[in-house]
């Protein structure tokens, strides 16, 4: 160890004597100062101008591509090869290494000691990201320190990664420049080695492992896993083997097959733990994220306990469906396991799989070409574009015996499957939050194969809104649409066409009645009353052009009315036709309707207003208004909405003042809390209100699964929420903000040079 701290000492001396090392750290200091006081500051003036920042310690350092620890990664390997690139090729060019040589010192131990002197320079430049760290720490409430720190792991073994990658290259030339050229080379090829052999299972796994591309992402994201924590000792450790072996080869004059051998077994080990270290049973997590962010919650990890036993899911791609690109083989094969890490961290036993066919997507040419031939030369030339052996592909007829796909259209398709034999399937989306199922979604999958689920009964018989309809006064988004991420049958919900004419099934749990265009029978509205009597629950949606038809049963079962039709003077939005409400969630409808405090609005065309006229038992509640900043009135006058000009006038009773819009009734019947939802509006849900763009901030479905939510008990959709960051003040002032600013700008730049000057002129009087 003497002897290798006294190399690493005498590196580390001719490293800072050289200009480079402090040009390079120079450089480093200005970049990372830059970046690090533009993000700084913009938090600092957003704390003083809105009395809040939020997520101030991710918005700085890694909350987006744009903050400090992504940038710093973007351009890191820059500076490593211009290091690295003389400390064996140096000694090699000048005749030094035969000194070495001759002397009584071991190539292990001048490897390590060259290595360490890196080390040395590499905690230097992370000591200078450590004082953003540090200051964001003093002046951040509750800072994220675990997670910022995490990311600053992952910079530093990285950082010594590159070292090792750029000491080694060093060793296979006597020119510098080459080396530095190989060292970028060598990054280049770690980055892309993940898509080698990968139509090979076992190589596949070893190469996806190898690459460096993203291992310190995971650490950014806040997540410390043991696989990410082993690759990097392991790259150090292969590259620093593989260069004793160098050394060693020309000390000793080695056979080149000899050397190769060598090096082949290093590289076969590294391989040995790259596939032991990767399987699902061997690997562990922590999460330094204060809201577990990285973490399945703790809903999902409970439904994920109730499914006991193996199961596979299994990506079906066809070669022909237009989203191909996304999931392209071969590279798609691991990027399949990666999607469902969080579900194998808690249940290692579920095997992941990929399956490549061909088969037309649309009905209508697959019936033109029963033979499948047009459908296989289309396949052989996207395999020729993609280089892509077409030999993987299995035909329609072989996955036909595999799987039934027809109703899916021959898309892209997950299928869950049990080793019990339960079958469940995950879907990409067309509409809603994302394409990709999130966390909800897959969770409701494996719910229904352990659970019941809710069922939603939409009324029909009276001209009520179809499920099945996908014109734009249609349901079908909200609640049949499997292929609509905000869908109540994707958040968990099973949904069923039932009438009036016999009692409400008793597997209903809420019963949706929607814009009814005729009156209810005295018969009908005896079940309805039989239904509301048991105590269960409802949600009524109604219109002001059906009122007068509607507002009987309303007031005789509820004890509400529907107002006339509302208008409002757009003072808050613009290009906003006065019969598009803009209403607001209140703070009561975001705490019992849980979805609501997504969005900031409802987009609500043509509405009346929600009334309690008699009391029927019900403590009630808006969970929606109309606009306090825009003033709403009933409009008993105008009916065309586009050329004439709306004007409130009391005189023929029109009503201007704050209206509810969607009200929450609820009462105690027997051990459980009934409770019923009236919206005013009909077309608030409808299929055009997620086509058409208002100019309104609407997120509309928030309604649906909010309601439903409520309504079902909070049974689902499943309850994914994390407790909200806290890390939302900045104690520092503008002034203090200002110096810091001059002190990594300038200062700091100004003392570097100063040191280096010194040095320089300290050596040369020498």
């Amino acid at each position: 160890m003497k002897v290798i701290y006294h190399i690493a000492k005498a590196e580390l001396q001719l490293l800072f004597y050289s200009p480079i090392a402090w040009l390079l750290l120079l450089c480093f200091s200005i970049q990372s100062g830059f970046l690090f006081i533009g993000l700084f500051e913009k938090i600092v003036l957003n704390m003083h101008a809105y009395g809040i920042a939020r997520h101030a310690s991710q918005s700085i350092f890694n909350q987006t591509d744009i903050c400090l620890w992504p940038q710093v990664l973007n351009y890191l390997y820059f500076y490593i090869p211009l290091l690295t690139m003389g400390c064996i090729s140096r000694d090699l060019n000048n005749g030094a290494i035969k000194l070495l040589y001759s002397s009584p010192i071991g190539n292990l131990q001048i490897i390590l000691g060259k290595y360490f002197s890196l080390v040395c320079y590499a905690l230097i430049l992370m000591g200078i990201l450590a004082i953003y760290v540090i200051i964001g720490w003093c002046s951040i409430e509750n800072f994220e320190a675990a997670w910022v720190w995490s990311g600053l792991l992952g910079l530093f073994l990285l950082t010594c990664t590159y070292m090792a990658i750029g000491l080694f290259m060093s060793s296979l030339t006597s020119y510098q420049i080459i080396a530095a050229v190989g060292t970028f080379v060598a990054f280049m090829l770690l980055s892309a080695v993940k898509g080698w052999g990968q139509q090979y299972d076992f190589i596949r796994e070893i190469t996806y492992w190898l690459s460096i591309d993203g291992r310190v992402f995971t650490f950014i994201q806040g997540i410390l896993c043991s696989e990410d924590l082993i690759y990097f000792p392991v790259i150090i450790g292969m590259f620093l083997t593989l260069t004793v072996i160098r050394l060693y080869a020309i000390r000793q004059k080695q056979h080149f097959l000899l050397t190769l051998g060598k090096s082949m077994l290093v590289i076969i080990v590294v391989g040995i733990l790259a596939f032991v270290s990767s399987r699902p049973a061997l690997l562990k997590y922590y999460d330094t994220t204060y809201t577990k962010e990285n973490t399945l919650t703790n809903n999902s990890q409970s439904i994920l306990k109730e499914v006991d036993g193996g199961m596979t899911i299994t990506a079906y791609v066809n070669i022909l469906d237009p989203r191909y690109l996304s999931f392209r083989y071969p590279g798609y094969i691991m990027e399949n396991q990666r999607f469902f890490r969080q579900y194998t961290r808690f249940k290692p036993e579920m095997d992941i799989r990929t399956v490549y066919y061909y088969a037309e997507p649309d009905a209508d040419l697959r019936q033109m070409d029963p033979t499948g031939e047009k459908a296989w030369a289309k396949a052989k030339l996207i395999c020729e574009e993609y280089k892509t052996d077409s030999t993987i592909l299995r035909t329609q007829e072989e996955i036909d015996q595999m799987v039934d796909l027809s109703e899916e259209g021959y898309t892209f398709i997950w299928q869950i499957v049990r080793d019990n034999g339960q079958k469940q399937w995950l879907r990409v989306y067309n509409m809603g939050f994302g394409i990709y199922p999130d966390e909800a979604e897959i969770s409701v999958a494996f719910k229904r194969m352990v659970m019941a689920l809710p069922k939603i009964g939409f009324v029909t018989g009276h001209g009520e809104r179809n499920i099945k309809e996908r014109q734009p006064q249609g349901y079908y988004y909200v609640s049949g649409d499997k292929k609509c991420q905000f869908s109540v049958w994707n958040q968990g919900f099973d949904v069923k066409e039932i009438t009036l004419s016999q009692a409400i099934p008793e597997d209903i749990s809420v019963l949706m009645i929607a814009d009814p265009q005729e009156s209810f029978t005295t018969c009908e509205e005896k079940v309805l009353s039989d239904y509301i009597n048991e105590g269960r629950n409802l949600f009524i949606l109604g219109e002001p052009g059906n009122r007068e038809s509607f507002n009987p049963t309303l007031r005789k079962l509820l004890g509400v009315e529907l107002t006339p039709l509302l208008v409002q003077k757009d003072m808050e939005f613009n290009r906003l036709s006065p019969e598009v409400l803009a209403a607001f969630p209140t703070k009561q409808g975001k705490e019992k309707m849980l979805d609501l405090r997504k969005t900031y609005s409802l987009s609500m065309p043509t509405c009346a207003g929600v009334e309690l006229v008699e009391d029927r038992g019900f403590s009630f509640f808006s969970a929606v208004v109309s606009s306090v900043k825009s003033p709403c009135w009933t409009e008993l006058e105008t009916v065309d909405f586009v050329d004439d000009t709306v004007v409130f006038n009391p005189t023929v009773g029109e009503v201007c003042k704050e209206f509810t819009t969607v009200m929450g009734l609820y009462r105690q019947v027997g051990n459980r809390e009934q409770r019923i939802i009236i919206s005013g509006d009909a077309d608030v849900l409808a299929n055009n209100e997620f086509i058409v763009r208002r100019n309104i901030s609407s997120s509309n479905e928030s309604l649906m699964l909010g309601g439903c939510r409520w309504l079902s008990y909070g049974e689902v959709p499943i309850d994914i929420r994390r407790p909200s960051e806290i890390d939302n003040r900045v104690f520092m002032s503008v002034s203090t903000c200002a110096m810091i600013k001059y002190l990594f700008r300038i200062i700091l730049p100004l003392f570097i040079l100063g040191m280096y000057l010194f040095l320089w002129l300290r050596r040369r009087g020498r």
